[in-house]
């Protein structure tokens, strides 16, 4: 089998993990995917990135990476406030797309984006890898299985104290806590509740001085009164577990709900998983091993001509961006 032949878009603390998780050859990404250029606003960054990764190319613009024929698909991994701009240029040059969350910062934008990939049958998906981690398919065949009843109440929160990063906080780069963290206890909660949408969303929050979110409160209300109750902070730490209530019993995820190794039902069901573990480097943020998991997954919807992954299909996308863009507006974004 050809490897699929990946640029990365930026050489930050991400992009190495990604990277890192890719050529790891424990893990399910290495045997078809290979990366081939790197491409970063400084082209000595860029060529110590490529040196540290053994990439072969290396670029000091994303225009550079974009005209790289050799180059099928790219991951972006910079800033939010950039991704539009970046992702419109990678797929008119014919480039399939896998791009951090969030994808944009509004869900018009991202509306369009996946129009262009449509009109151009390329692949596009906004990076929320927590869906391919062999946990989260496991969560979601339990409750789809009814193993704790029906669902009745989530409770999840995801707070790390952040806020001297100025890419989360400055509005004009794209930041908030909604874009970097929010999106998972959004996620979680359109897993346990099967996608439907909220009757009722009610949030409360609080702003950084440039206007971007800093942490919030919310309650999805589904139908039948059934609840889900998010947190997210950039400016405190919070427990950052999820639990399940049901009809028949519970199943708690511990910290990092989002990324998790194991889980436990309170009707003795526990599921553990072991991460690839062979990395050449450290990696920059925990559990970032099951990076792998999204890149294969990727790689094999590409080969086989899908514009999406089932795991997180862009209607997935939608409806998280659609929520995310409705807290903000209630906290005064």
């Amino acid at each position: 089998m050809e490897k699929l032949k990946w640029g990365i878009v930026s050489s930050g603390k991400i992009c190495h993990d990604f990277v890192n998780a890719l050529n790891d050859p424990s893990g399910p990404a290495a045997a078809g995917n290979t990366v081939v250029a790197v491409a970063a606003r400084q082209l000595d960054r860029a060529k110590t990135f490529a040196e540290n990764h053994k990439i072969p190319k290396f670029y000091g613009s994303y225009e550079e990476l974009a005209k790289d024929g050799n180059v099928e698909v790219v991951y972006i991994g910079n800033t939010t406030g950039q991704h539009y701009d970046v992702c419109k240029m990678m797929l008119e040059a014919g480039k399939h797309i896998l791009c951090e969350k969030s994808l944009t910062t509004s869900i018009s934008l991202t509306k369009e984006l996946f129009e262009l990939a449509a009109s151009k049958k390329l692949f596009l998906m906004e990076a929320v890898w927590s869906n391919f981690f062999p946990t989260y398919k496991e969560l979601k065949k339990l409750i789809s299985a009814g193993h704790v009843g029906e669902v009745t109440r989530l409770e999840a929160s995801f707070g790390i104290r952040i806020s001297g990063v100025l890419r989360l906080t400055s509005k004009e780069l794209g930041g908030g806590a909604s874009f970097d963290l929010g999106i998972y206890v959004i996620n979680i909660a359109r897993l346990v509740f099967g996608g439907e949408q909220p009757e009722e969303v009610i949030a409360r929050g609080g702003l950084y001085p440039s206007g971007a979110d800093s942490d919030w409160d919310v309650i999805l209300v589904f139908s039948g009164g059934r609840r889900a109750m998010l947190k997210c902070s950039s400016k405190f730490e919070l427990d950052n577990t999820a639990r399940v209530s049901g009809t028949e019993g519970c199943i708690e995820i511990p910290d990092p709900f989002h990324c998790p190794t194991s889980f436990k039902s309170s009707l003795g069901h526990e599921f553990t998983i072991q991460l690839p573990n062979q990395a050449e480097h450290k990696y920059n943020f925990v559990n970032s091993e099951g990076l792998a998991y999204e890149c294969a997954a990727v790689s094999e919807a590409i080969r086989a001509g899908k514009l999406q992954c089932e795991e997180y299909t862009t209607e997935d996308c939608l409806y998280n961006t659609r929520l995310v863009e409705e807290i903000n507006k209630q906290i005064g974004v």
